[in-house]
């Protein structure tokens, strides 16, 4: 076996860790949902001509496993692990040329380890092609798979801030739910969720639903925010959350919800559903272009597929770690 430190490890070369986002998606409690109206109706969206938007994601990826092995023979995992985050820059309208587009790409390459190991080295470098990639060692403070989203969510607050600051947009659309750091710096941050792991709307008014058209929204719902996981950004605070309709499919499947931080305000949320709703639809996907359709958004597919670029090829990376980590 190679040695990492006092450390002996292995590949794992066949098993790839799965990493799951769904804990990002917060448990939370309805406060208010007759904040906006007490009588409740579909609302229309209110167009805006010339709005610039800017969608941030991220992207994760993992190169290999390690199992990583002390003098007593005790064994703990790691993860070589490839993190991408990025803006995409667009204005309603006009012509959005690729090059002025895509905005503040951030890379971060890392070999996460267990909790407890003691290893000197700071970070595995290895060449592909003409290209030196860094991996940082850093060690995990949970379970390897939710450290990683904590690190992911940060790497993507951090590309938001600095896009939001850049370009001072309309609407800034962050894949995923909004967290703490936006309430701290009172950034108007818009969370753009895909999947409907809870519903946030009371029961009696779930009809709600049936009655949105295209461009409609709910009324808004104060929630009160309780995240599942711990770390920076992961502090309990109130949100505002609605729904639109982003496509003509039934029931909830053609709705996404968006989410802002309280501390914005009532007015400034009000306005930016009221643009979520018109504009947003506009950026659904279809079936024969994405299997996640309507909610993964086109801005967001193409900012993904740049990343992915961005990340290289995973076949080159694996063989590079084996080539240089195995004796």
């Amino acid at each position: 076996m190679p040695l990492l430190g006092r450390y002996r490890f292995s590949f794992d070369t066949w098993r790839i860790l799965e990493i799951e986002e769904s804990y990002l998606e917060e448990s939370e409690e309805i406060g208010d949902p007759d904040i906006e109206l007490k009588e409740w109706e579909p609302l229309e969206g209110i167009p805006c001509e010339d709005v610039d938007v800017v969608f941030v994601d991220g992207i994760r990826r993992t190169e290999n496993l390690i199992y990583v092995e002390d003098e007593e023979g005790n064994f703990s995992e790691g993860a070589f692990v490839s993190l991408g985050a990025g803006a995409l820059y667009m204005r309603y309208g006009r012509t959005n040329p690729a090059h002025e587009s895509f905005q503040n790409f951030l890379i971060r390459r890392f070999l996460f380890l267990s909790k407890g190991l003691e290893i000197e080295e700071k970070s595995v470098t290895i060449e592909v092609g003409e290209s030196r990639l860094e991996f940082f060692i850093e060690e995990a403070k949970k379970e390897i798979s939710p450290y990683v989203n904590e690190v992911m969510a940060r790497l993507e607050s951090k590309v938001a801030e600095e896009a939001f600051r850049s370009r001072k947009p309309k609407l800034m659309i962050t894949d995923g739910t909004v967290h703490y750091s936006a309430k701290v710096k009172e950034l108007p941050f818009v969370g753009y969720v895909k999947k409907h792991k809870r519903r946030y709307v009371p029961n009696e008014r779930s009809w709600i639903f049936r009655e949105l058209g295209l461009g409609q929204r709910t009324p808004i719902v104060l929630i009160h925010s309780q995240p599942t996981f711990e770390g920076e950004g992961a502090k309990s605070f109130d949100k505002f959350t609605w729904y639109v309709r982003i496509s003509e499919d039934e029931g909830i499947s053609g709705v996404a919800r968006l989410e802002v931080t309280a501390g914005i305000g009532l007015k400034r949320a009000k306005e930016i559903a009221d643009l979520t709703a018109w504009l947003v639809p506009k950026f659904a996907s279809t079936e024969f272009s994405d299997r996640r359709a309507p909610q993964n958004l086109l801005p967001i597919k193409h900012l993904e597929n740049a990343l992915r670029r961005r990340l290289g090829s995973q076949t080159l990376i694996r063989r590079a770690l084996l080539s240089k980590l195995r004796p």
